[in-house]
């Protein structure tokens, strides 16, 4: 049997892979610590779930407009807008607002949207590991942007600036970053601005579905606050499974110039259509919540890092950055290798490290990062702290 080419080049996403099979070797019985998965360990707000008991009574079980009910395609441009205050004289609208199964589907529609066959898509590394594979179903051609530990795994405008050509099409920038944690400052967004100013063929996507979740002192911004300029090229993807714990729910959306937001509903019409009824009533009783009602979750991620950095940095044949936002720590475990191994990267590491620690992380060759692992704290204190150290004493005898 023939498969597409689009199906037949894609890769299996190696976060899904290394978490089904931690959770198989769980079910068999096996003490797995899982650090694998990019999902927050806390609860959904409780008026999340008393809407959804009360959309259940009142039978809201029918299709949902394509783009997404009204009221939260309002809610969503109003807090873009408050995130995105240098647009004042150009706010966002609803009408600017999809609403999709997830930010991996708004991610997914806009690169369908606007790559054709041949069409560049400029992508830091390490990234996450969907972008490129999306850009192959686009028939695009993923371009990367290296980085370094030195760097804090951030590009500049230099960087920027020499990797476009005349085939660059977009650029995806995610900050704060999965899988290192990097985030940009206002500065630095300005900076990567300019280049791009230079280069009105070029579409910015901007990555936000870690807004929320930052540890810088200066704190999160939106690349479009740092940018106005580019408003009409810009679209920001966004979602509630990262702040609002509403992994398992799909609610994401892409808030996009006018003329790109018709396209994307045209897109999804003939797709999924409408997300889920019930899961957008979540979403709007969330996005109504003040925004100190998420700090305690910020404060106890903050809490995590500190602590698994503390064990992590007890060996010295391993390097770990200090990240600014989001919920990863990204090792870099190139000190464990010698000459005399022949695992050379850290798919080997990864597959010793589950079967003789019984701990899962994922490998960074699909993050572009051959020589690094991500780990996910999100997860409780105590499981988090036991898999480090189950790591740095891996990494001393390795």
């Amino acid at each position: 049997m023939i498969f597409s080419r689009r199906v037949s080049e894609l890769q299996e996403s190696a976060t899904l892979k290394i978490n089904a099979i931690a959770n198989q070797l769980k079910a068999e019985g096996k003490a797995v610590i899982n650090l694998t998965a990019g999902e927050p360990d806390f609860h959904v707000f409780d008026e999340a779930k008393n809407a959804i008991i009360e959309a259940l009574h009142q039978n809201l079980s029918k299709y949902t407009p394509t783009p997404g009910v009204p009221e939260l395609r309002e809610l969503i441009a109003k807090k873009t807008n408050l995130q995105q205050a240098s647009l004042a004289s150009n706010p966002w609208k609803a009408s600017n607002v999809m609403v999709t199964n997830g930010g991996k589907q708004a991610l997914f529609d806009v690169m369908l949207t606007l790559i054709d066959e041949g069409d560049e898509v400029l992508i830091p590394a390490p990234f996450w590991l969907s972008y490129p594979e999306m850009v192959k179903v686009a028939a695009g051609t993923s371009k990367y942007i290296p980085t370094t530990f030195e760097s804090h795994y951030k590009i500049n405008a230099h960087d920027l600036a020499k990797s476009i050509s005349p085939k660059t099409k977009m650029f995806i920038i995610n900050s704060p970053s999965n899988p290192t944690g990097a985030l940009y400052s206002k500065k630095e967004l300005q900076e990567l601005g300019k280049v791009l100013e230079q280069h009105p063929q070029i579409w910015i996507v901007s990555d936000e579905i870690y807004d929320r979740i930052d540890y810088s002192s200066e704190g999160w911004t939106a690349f479009l606050e740092a940018n106005p300029s580019l408003r009409n090229r810009t679209i920001t993807v966004n979602g509630m499974s990262k702040s609002g714990a509403m992994t398992g729910w799909r609610v994401g959306w892409s808030v996009s110039p006018e003329n790109v937001t018709p396209k994307l509903n045209a897109l999804q019409g003939h797709s999924t259509s409408g997300i889920c009824s019930l899961s957008q009533v979540a979403a709007i009783a969330t996005l109504k919540l003040p925004a100190e009602r998420f700090e305690y979750q910020r404060k106890e991620y903050l809490n995590r890092r500190n602590l698994a950095l503390e064990v992590l940095r007890k060996s010295a044949k391993i390097k770990v950055d200090e990240p600014l936002g989001a919920f990863y720590l990204f090792v870099d475990v190139s000190g464990v290798f010698t000459k005399n191994k022949t695992e050379q990267d850290a798919n080997d590491f990864v597959q010793r490290l589950l079967q003789e620690e019984q701990v899962a992380v994922v490998s960074g060759v699909d993050f572009g990062a051959p020589k690094c692992v991500r780990l996910s704290f999100a997860t409780d204190l105590q499981t988090l702290l036991k898999g480090c150290q189950k790591i740095v004493d891996f990494c001393e005898r390795f």
